[in-house]
């Protein structure tokens, strides 16, 4: 490659990852973002009271009854070494470059196939398109999921192209330890070695039989699947596989999802097995890993609520983009198709661009919903997204976290003031303990820089109780609604609405909505 067009290539890949990262530091803060979150707070303060011995088998215990995320686990640790502290927004931003170490490999593999490097162009414009990696913003998502991809690229490259490689087989049998789907890659890493007759296939036989043991040999979870696979679970396995398609419409998401996981699934069927015998490769692999991966969330979770919402869930959107990855890396692959360079940047280009658009008010709407949590814990220790025990709140006192002052105004409110003229919800549901509200008549917000929260005032016989939950859908001639989580397990619950405005300059504003009366 001339100088000029390696000084061109350079800028156009560093464009793509500055931008990347421009955006991880304008939106996250340093805050566990989701319940998960809080496992490494946990993690540090066991490991600052516990010696090596038990510090190790910590690293190593389940999470959640089946995730062992050594890994993450192991970073976490390393990184409060180094530090002294567990900085969340640091965290998130340092293990985000896990995604530059995915370039690596498919750069190699453009020159093992003699391809134009000018196709990781295209590659980083598929993996780093905005809307696919809203999973990377919390920093349990990075490091298990995006890890995962990390050790599935990295394993499935040397496979084809680093044979009887000893760094293949270690990563393979550490894959289980960042994400449990390492576990259903161990046969494909033994298949495709044997059938390479590789000189280290029965030696990593014999080794992954270990790790599997090992992995459940003091497993005392119980199973979440409703029993065989039915067509629930085909349905939620292919909208899984579809989670590359662009969110067009709401109303027919999963629908579109299913169908573009349709067509790839015939696509890689077509040519893994379309000449009677399997014929598989590096893209390929990575298109089966992310199959199995689906199959083992579709089969795991449907007794967890509604699979369509759980397939489609963010956390899951990189792995649709690795789908997408392989079917760009099988079509360079092809010696009897040409894709044509021009082709791929115009369209990655356009995927990039079209995916940060629809990226822009999800993002917004994380940050508002992170936001909440933080404004919650610190002026009043608790949580509305979700169930946040007492005790996980007081891990935020601890000396090896510290609220960051830039994110945090001085002062709330005082959240007394009451008028006679109230703004009631036109659709309110209290069930369990969640309070749902939509409204149609909320006044807009003065400036589209303002972040706006519903402070919810609940009064109990003993004391009051506040939560702050994020205004989400927050934009001119929209219905707006929130959620959150309450305290109270009475019949009837009785509360105050106010409407919290938090300016660019961080200060705050308070207006009245309505006083309800809640019943289970």
């Amino acid at each position: 490659m001339p100088s000029k067009e390696k000084l061109a290539w350079l800028l156009a890949l560093g464009a793509i990852l500055f931008f990347h990262f421009y955006r991880l530091h304008l939106y996250t803060l340093n805050f566990p973002n989701w319940g998960d979150d809080y496992a490494f707070l946990e993690l540090i303060d066991y490991v600052k009271n516990h010696n090596l011995t038990e510090n190790i088998s910590y690293i190593f215990h389940f999470h959640n009854q089946i995730h062992r995320i050594a890994y993450a686990r192991l970073w976490v640790v390393i990184q409060y070494a180094i530090g002294g502290e567990l900085n969340f927004k640091t965290a998130i931003f340092l293990a985000n470059l896990q995604l530059i170490l995915l370039l690596i490999p498919f750069h190699l593999f453009l020159q093992k196939i003699k391809r134009s490097p000018w196709h990781l162009i295209g590659i980083a414009c598929l993996l780093f398109s905005p809307l696919g990696n809203l999973d990377n913003y919390n920093l349990i998502g990075v490091l298990q999921h995006t890890g995962s991809i990390l050790f599935l690229v990295w394993i499935s490259y040397g496979l084809f192209y680093a044979e009887n490689s000893f760094w293949v087989l270690f990563l393979a049998l550490c894959y289980p330890f960042v994400s449990t789907e390492g576990l259903a890659f161990l046969p494909m890493v033994t298949y495709v070695w044997w059938t390479k007759n590789s000189k280290l296939k029965i030696v990593f036989s014999l080794l992954a039989i270990t790790v599997i043991v090992f992995y459940f040999h003091d497993y005392v979870g119980t199973s979440s699947s409703k029993g065989s696979f039915s067509w629930l679970h085909l349905k939620g396995l292919l909208i899984f596989l579809g989670n590359w398609a662009l969110p067009i419409s709401d109303s027919f998401r999963a629908w579109i999802n299913l169908l573009a996981g349709t067509l790839v699934l015939l696509y890689f069927t077509w040519k893994i097995i379309g000449s009677i015998s399997i014929k598989l490769s590096f893209p390929a692999l990575l298109f089966l890993q992310v199959l199995a991966t689906g199959v083992l969330i579709c089969l795991g979770r449907a007794s967890m609520g509604d699979l369509e919402l759980i397939t489609l869930s963010d956390r899951f959107l990189l792995y649709g983009h690795i789908t997408l990855l392989a079917v760009y890396g099988n079509l360079l692959i092809n010696k009897n198709f040409t894709f044509r360079l021009a082709w791929g940047l115009l369209l990655s280009g356009a995927w990039m661009l079209a995916s940060f658009f629809m990226a822009r008010r999800p993002l917004q709407e994380i940050t508002l919903r992170w936001k909440s949590d933080l404004l919650g814990a610190y002026f009043f220790q608790n949580a509305s997204s979700y169930n946040c025990p007492e005790e996980t709140i007081q891990l935020l006192t601890k000396s090896y976290f510290s609220f960051n002052p830039l994110e945090i105004p001085k002062k709330l409110p005082a959240f007394q003031e009451k008028n006679n003229i109230q703004i009631l919800p036109f659709r309110q549901e209290f069930k369990d303990g969640q309070l749902a509200l939509s409204w149609k008549n909320l006044p807009e917000k003065k400036s589209q820089t303002d972040q706006r929260f519903i402070v919810i005032k609940e009064l109990q016989a003993h004391k009051t109780i506040f939560k702050i939950a994020a205004l989400a859908n927050d934009y001119p001639n929209r219905i707006k609604f929130s959620q959150a989580t309450l305290g109270g397990n009475s019949s009837s619950t009785n509360v105050e609405i106010y409407l919290l405005n938090l300016s660019k300059e961080k200060i705050t504003r308070a207006q009245y909505v309505c006083s309800l009366t809640l019943n289970n």
